[in-house]
């Protein structure tokens, strides 16, 4: 506190040592408030990444990382032959596929000053990961705000409410060119988009028998965040992930074990009854070491470390949080979505809290429940939802 005189006054032992564990207490407890639940801070505060590269940001790793120990990990490590041998994409298991991206040009362009030289006007949104898991980035409405890398790079990445992530960006032609080769199955799509099509009866041309929401697509989209970003657990189609700096943790969890119950799913996901979600970070530092989650990770999930180069397929519907480890940059494909051409001004308009229907039920992971065409979309825990006893296929 800032003394109100110059006269020095040596205060009581007594009272000094109780005042200061009081305000040492008082300020612990605002720390750990804000770190669960960080408020939005006024737009004029500098939040920007001023570092030289990437890897000259703060990191988390003492907290988060850890050595994939098989027990605690548990995915088979693939090289890039045996993930395209085997057709991983058409399992119902994750795995890490590594040297992924040898040869990219995105290794030397997408170095945090080449990225800004390169490709300062690239669009997405921004928002918190939090919020953005629970919603979906494409149902976030007014929680996002549109940017663009320049703007977000300099002036918001070290916001713990801004992060950069969005299905629909209207990524540059060179930023795409930059990812190549693409994983499978995606570059066959790129390479020949008529791939895995047949004759149609006119014979005119040829038809793809899948519906366009189970085909790999052309679609790419760009997470930037800083340590500690990320989404918070949601489920979806098909998807891969490629870290090209930083690393990430997973916290991944087996639909085939809360399909139908939705009990155990927001047992797993959430605090209680009437709480908020948590963010990934958050999860993990309260939640993840309470006994019976821990056990029912170990034995249906997966807790993974991703490091660059590496590449995370997560298979339909598992549920899955996921929390970076220093300043982290990364690309995703997911089955069915095609190339972004970005958002209207209209995205921006309404709220998705009031927009959700209160008789949708996310938790409960039935095909039948996705939607009208059979697609997956981002689904997130409804607290309000949340029963002991709701459940009669619960075990």
């Amino acid at each position: 506190m800032t003394a109100t005189s110059t006269t020095h006054r040596r205060p009581r032992p007594t009272i000094r040592r109780h005042r200061h564990a009081f305000y040492t207490s008082l300020i612990a407890a605002l720390l750990a408030l804000s770190s669960v639940h960080p408020q939005e801070t006024p737009d004029d505060i500098d939040h920007g990444n001023h570092n030289l590269e990437w890897e000259d940001g703060p990191s988390s790793w003492e907290e988060f990382g850890h050595d994939n120990e098989p027990s605690i990990c548990g995915l088979p490590v693939l090289t890039v032959e045996e993930w395209e041998a085997g057709k991983y994409w058409d399992g119902n298991k994750p795995v890490l596929v590594k040297n992924v991206t040898d040869g990219w040009a995105a290794l030397h362009n997408w170095k945090k000053q080449e990225m800004l030289r390169r490709y300062p006007d690239a669009e997405a949104t921004m928002g918190d990961g939090r919020r953005v898991g629970e919603f979906g980035p494409d149902e976030a409405g007014k929680l996002l705000s549109p940017t663009t890398v320049k703007e977000f790079i300099t002036k918001h990445m070290y916001n713990p409410l801004k992060y950069f992530f969005d299905r629909k960006i209207a990524i540059p032609k060179g930023m795409l060119e930059d990812c190549h080769p693409f994983p499978m199955p995606t570059r066959a799509y790129l390479k020949d988009p008529t791939t895995g099509a047949i004759h149609a009866l006119s014979k005119k041309k040829k038809v793809n028998p899948k519906p366009e929401f189970e085909i790999w697509q052309d679609h790419l989209a760009i997470s930037i965040g800083s340590d500690l970003q990320g989404l918070s657990f949601h489920f979806h189609g098909e998807a891969w992930n490629v870290v090209i700096f930083g690393a990430k943790r997973w916290i991944l969890y087996d639909n085939a074990r809360w399909y139908k119950n939705t009990t155990r799913q927001r047992y797993m996901a959430l605090e209680g009854p009437e709480a908020a979600v948590l963010s990934s970070s958050e999860w993990i530092r309260q939640l993840y070491h309470d006994p019976e989650r821990t056990r029912e990770l170990r034995a249906h999930g997966h807790d993974c470390i991703q490091h660059a180069g590496e590449m995370m397929f997560v298979p339909r519907q598992w549920m899955h949080s996921v929390v970076n480890i220093g300043d982290t940059i990364s690309v995703i494909s997911e089955v069915g979505l095609e190339k972004g051409d970005g958002k209207v001004p209209e995205d921006f308009d309404y709220d998705p809290a009031e927009s959700s229907d209160d008789s949708e039920d996310w938790s409960s992971g039935d095909d039948d429940d996705d939607s009208e065409d059979g697609r997956v979309y981002h689904r997130r825990p409804e607290p309000r939802y949340w029963s002991s006893d709701d459940d009669s296929e619960d075990e």
